[in-house]
Parts: structure tokens; C-alpha cells; sequence
């Protein structure tokens, strides 16, 4: 993990905070990312739960989260009446061809379903969901910075997406910085979101919608501190 901005006073969430949990495909950019929002506010708690094992596809990420929510009793206190929510943050790859993708879609629609609402005694919502990358997580950390998607000339001399990120922001992404960001990234998203064969189309992320329901909650901190680091640069 990153170390904890030194500038910035990390806070203690209070009891009833809205909790995100955060199922991730990656061990470690995906938690590097969300540890930066981590203690932002007090009435947000973020809990990134990475892979393990190497089991990153979204069939072994969901059977992770029914050992960890479901089948043991609840590992983690997942509070519906607080509005929690749980997020598969999950790569494109070739899981869609595989049909893996829906497999997970369905269970999140699934186990919303199951939940009872009515003696929870709160409005429903979708309270387990997934935001799929194409083609992977550093898309979304592309629109930090950029309004429009990807030059495919640019992408294909590189190795790898990632290595194309890396060298967008000359030497990576600045997980202890360029996250403050956020505002812009879910607008750029959004900007350049669309559908393809059923699919997220290539070069566009859901990521936009978490990114929402963190902003939500770290707005005006988010904004203080971006004062702070911006001086200190």
C-alpha cells in the first residue's frame, strides 16, 4: 500500500458510516487507488478486498465475496439500512467471452433480490453491483487527466495498456495525488461511456459510477485537500 498523506489528518469513520466494500481484481493498483479516500470523511468507510491467490477472474471474485458475505455469517458488518454497498471492480479481458461477466451480473442482481427490504425497512436499492473496465482498471485512471479516449496508434506501440497509462503520465499514475482528480475523472467517463455488442465498449469504464458514490461523501474534503496538495506542489 501507498503511505498516508502526511499532510492530511486521516479520520475515524464514525459507527454508522456508509460502508464500500470493494472487490477487486487487481492486488494492487485497484487498492493503491481506493486507499487515497480512505479517512477523507468520517461518514465514509472504504474497505478495498483485493485478490488473492491470483484468482482475479469475476467467477472466483464472487465466490470470494460469498465466503466473506454470505456463507460465513457475514465476515464484514454490511449494514443495508446505512445504505452499504458492495463493488466487483472488474477488468474486461476475455471474461466476456467467457460468459464470466454475466455470471457475476446475475449474481449481484440476484442478491439484491434476495434481500429483505421490507424488514430492513428502507427504500431498495442496488446495494451489490459491478463496474467493468474495457479493457482494464488504468482506463479509468487515463480520465484523470484526459477528456477523450485512447489513440489506438498510441495503444498498439506499447505493450500493454498499462505500460500506454504509464507513459500518459509520464512515469504512472500518482496514487498519492493524481486521485484528487476524481471529479474530473467521473465527468471525462461519462463523457466517453458507450455500449458495444451487448458489452462496455472498448476505452470506456463504469468506474464513473462508484466514482459518484465516493464523491458523494468526500466532496468538500476532497476539495480542502486538494488546496493543500496543490500548494505543496
Amino acid at each position: 500500500m501507498i503511505e498516508r498523506r502526511r499532510d492530511y489528518e486521516k479520520k475515524k469513520p464514525y459507527k454508522n458510516a456508509h460502508k464500500i466494500y470493494i472487490v477487486c481484481e487487481g492486488s494492487l493498483n485497484e487498492p493503491n487507488y481506493f486507499e487515497f479516500f480512505r479517512g477523507l470523511s468520517s461518514n465514509l468507510e472504504i474497505i478495498p478486498i483485493p485478490s488473492k491467490d491470483g484468482k482475479t477472474d469475476p467467477v472466483k471474485l464472487m465466490e470470494r465475496a460469498k465466503s466473506i458475505f454470505v456463507e460465513n455469517g457475514y465476515c464484514f458488518e454490511l449494514d443495508y439500512s446505512q445504505g452499504d454497498t458492495v463493488w466487483f471492480v472488474i477488468d474486461t479481458d476475455t471474461w466476456k467471452e467467457e460468459g464470466k461477466i454475466d455470471i457475476i451480473r446475475s449474481f449481484c442482481i440476484n442478491i439484491n433480490h434476495s434481500i429483505r427490504w421490507s424488514e430492513i425497512k428502507t427504500t431498495q436499492y442496488s446495494a451489490w453491483r459491478v463496474a467493468q473496465s474495457n479493457p482494464c482498471f488504468e482506463i479509468w485512471l487515463y480520465y484523470h487527466s484526459y477528456n477523450t479516449k485512447p489513440i489506438e496508434k498510441d495503444v498498439s506501440e506499447c505493450i500493454s495498456f498499462k505500460e500506454f497509462v504509464n507513459k500518459a503520465y509520464n512515469g504512472g499514475f500518482d496514487y498519492e495525488y493524481d486521485p484528487i482528480n476524481l471529479p474530473k475523472a467521473i465527468k471525462n467517463s461519462e463523457l466517453n461511456f458507450e455500449m458495444q455488442g451487448g458489452g462496455v465498449g472498448v476505452y470506456s469504464t463504469e468506474m464513473h459510477l462508484l466514482g459518484n458514490e465516493i464523491l458523494g461523501f468526500v466532496k468538500q474534503d476532497l476539495r480542502r485537500l486538494q488546496n493543500k496538495l496543490q500548494k505543496r506542489r
